[in-house]
């Protein structure tokens, strides 16, 4: 499906964009993308969490709140907010 969503859609100028999320929602979030014929990544770390002495191996995004979508400028205005990755790069250097 991927593939042939990049071969039908060539012809279109395709960005690599932030969706800004939910405090731990990015994962729910991609699978809704995902679902919508989107393309997306959110990078994601192994950590080991202990609950009750039993430790256990979790992923979680690296980056909070943020799930990347490659898509077109005007695919991403309908319904999400959008930051391009110049705009989300100022905004994490300023913190």
């Amino acid at each position: 499906m991927t593939f042939q969503y990049i071969i039908n859609h060539l012809h279109e100028p395709h960005l690599w964009c932030i969706v800004l999320t939910a405090p731990h929602a990015e994962l729910n979030i991609q699978k809704k993308l995902e679902q919508q014929g989107f393309i997306t990544y959110v990078p994601t770390i192994s950590v080991r969490r202990n609950w009750a002495g039993c430790i256990k191996e979790i992923h979680i995004p690296t980056i909070a709140r943020c799930v990347f979508v490659y898509a077109t400028k005007e695919e991403m205005q309908k319904e999400y907010t959008a930051l391009s990755l110049q705009t989300a790069t100022a905004l994490y250097q300023s913190q």
